[in-house]
């Protein structure tokens, strides 16, 4: 999903999943959830959905909330291709997926 919109990859060590994060640049919990991923030396792709044109945000928006049965908050974290999806950034849900 996506793959027509530039991500930013960011390289790591460690590749527990193939981690998609969709966030705001405005968003504490997104800037958390991405210093969670490069401080554990995760590997995972990214984008800031309100830097992206109003077309596509809109589309960004309605693709998250017709292809999974999430509510839509950011950051947006889609796992494995959409085997699983979690929305915010909590310290200890986050480890659990991914440091475990």
């Amino acid at each position: 999903m996506h793959e027509d919109l530039d991500f930013v990859i960011e390289s790591g060590t460690k590749k527990p999943a193939d981690i998609t994060i969709y966030a705001l640049s405005t968003c504490g919990f997104c800037r958390s959830a991405l210093n969670f991923l490069r401080e554990n030396d995760i590997a995972f792709k990214y984008i800031y959905v309100d830097k992206q044109s109003s077309q596509v945000k809109v589309q960004i928006k309605k693709d998250l909330r017709d292809n999974f049965e999430e509510r839509l908050g950011f950051p947006y974290s889609v796992i494995n291709g959409g085997e699983k999806v979690m929305v915010g950034f909590k310290t200890e849900k986050w480890e659990k997926a991914f440091l475990t």
